[in-house]
């Protein structure tokens, strides 16, 4: 999950269930200790400079700092060096024990909403480097990022009787935008977002401005919406449990139809909405994959198209000795390989079919969108190689 989306879950979380000390500052330094747990995790992303392999993405991110094994060390760490900073500059806080919880149920928060996402969280490391991936939702949910967005500025809004109509205001054009976001990008992505939803989503994001320029206080506290907050997010992750539950049904249709000798299958959310999914069925020879929409009538896939695991010309035996290549496959679902040659020179590709990038309304017809996390492998006419490295198209 993207690291805004991090960033307002703790924020949401903290105002909903943090106790209110007798004093406003600890209970402040408290969120904000949430908050940093939150979005903590995500620091293993400055190892990435340091790695002499450049596979810091898929061999350290979301590891150890993603791992409920390690959460109570980062919470006890972190409370320990937080106290000493408070002190150090005076500012209120709670006691160490405190802060650690906090901390650590930021951390948590973290973990669940990388776990619901396609990549992969390694939340069992250093005992075991599997990774849990639930596949609910797409890497960026603009859905949900607003879903907290729209509950947090509603409790801001309700807690400022002094600037009611100012933050209403400020709370309008945030939560316009980000609809404007999500209806460019859902028309960009060839699946535009029904005028008649954006509307009513604008018109029910303006009635808290509504009512504060008719001088009416909402009437519920700022806690509350926090709770409501939670369990509408709550309500929102259940939907996308729900969609993934049926896509992977018909996935596993589509291929019993076929008579496919399935050893693997999945259904990967696409943006912008829950309708968009795509199936795969990993075979001995090849993966299988579906394009599926949950909105229409039909149940039958929109699209099929097959891809050998292997393809090109034959692969020389010592690519799969490649410390490298053996890190690439361990992290890849749904891998293929295409060995080409040119002029006595060999390359291999890998890629993982669940990362294709979207349709685009550019993209030529026909033609098979990009795929991230490309590995490029070059070798001379000897087989020794001469080079590693991702793919950037």
């Amino acid at each position: 999950m993207d690291p805004v989306t991090h960033a307002l879950s703790g924020a949401l979380a903290a105002r909903a269930f943090l106790p209110q000390e007798a004093d406003a500052r600890v209970t402040r330094t408290t969120r904000w200790v949430l908050i940093l747990g939150a979005i903590f995790p995500d620091i293993d992303v400055v190892a990435k400079p340091f790695d002499p392999d450049n596979l810091a993405t898929i061999r350290i991110h979301r590891s150890l700092t993603h791992s409920l094994v390690c959460l109570p060390v980062w919470a006890i760490l972190f409370a320990l060096l937080a106290v000493w900073f408070c002190r150090r500059f005076k500012i209120p806080a709670p006691p160490w024990r405190t802060v650690a919880l906090a901390f650590g149920a930021g951390i948590g928060l973290h973990i669940l909403f990388d776990c619901i996402t396609s990549f992969g969280t390694m939340v069992w490391s250093p005992i075991s480097w599997t990774r849990v991936q639930w596949d609910w939702t797409f890497i960026v949910d603009l859905t949900l990022t607003g879903v907290l967005l729209f509950f947090l500025l509603l409790s801001w809004v309700a807690e400022g009787a002094q600037r009611r109509n100012a933050r209403a205001a400020l709370m309008l054009v945030l939560m316009g935008a980000l609809v404007a976001v999500f209806a460019v990008g859902s028309y960009t992505l060839a699946r535009p977002m029904p005028a008649p939803a954006a509307v009513a989503t604008l018109v029910f994001v303006a009635l808290p401005l509504l009512a504060s320029l008719m001088g009416r206080p909402l009437r519920l506290p700022a806690r509350s919406w926090c709770r409501l907050g939670v369990l509408a997010t709550a309500a929102y992750l259940g939907m996308d449990a729900w969609a993934h539950h049926r896509a992977l049904e018909l996935v596993q249709r589509y291929a019993a139809a076929e008579n496919l000798e399935v050893l693997q299958t999945a259904a990967i959310p696409m943006p912008p909405n829950l309708a968009a999914w795509q199936g795969f069925a990993r075979t001995p020879n090849s993966v299988e994959e579906w394009t599926i929409s949950l909105s229409g009538a039909s149940s039958a896939p929109l699209a099929r198209s097959v891809t050998p695991i292997a393809s090109g010309e034959p692969c020389p035996p010592v690519l799969w000795t490649i410390p490298q290549v053996r890190a690439w496959t361990h992290f890849a679902r749904f891998p293929v390989v295409a060995c080409s040659q040119s002029q006595g020179a060999q390359a291999a590709e890998f890629t993982d079919l669940r990362f294709r990038r979207p349709a685009m309304r550019w993209d030529e017809p026909g033609a098979a969108p990009p795929i991230p996390f490309t590995w490029r492998v070059t070798f001379d006419p000897e087989g020794r190689v001469t080079g590693e490295g991702w793919v950037i198209r």
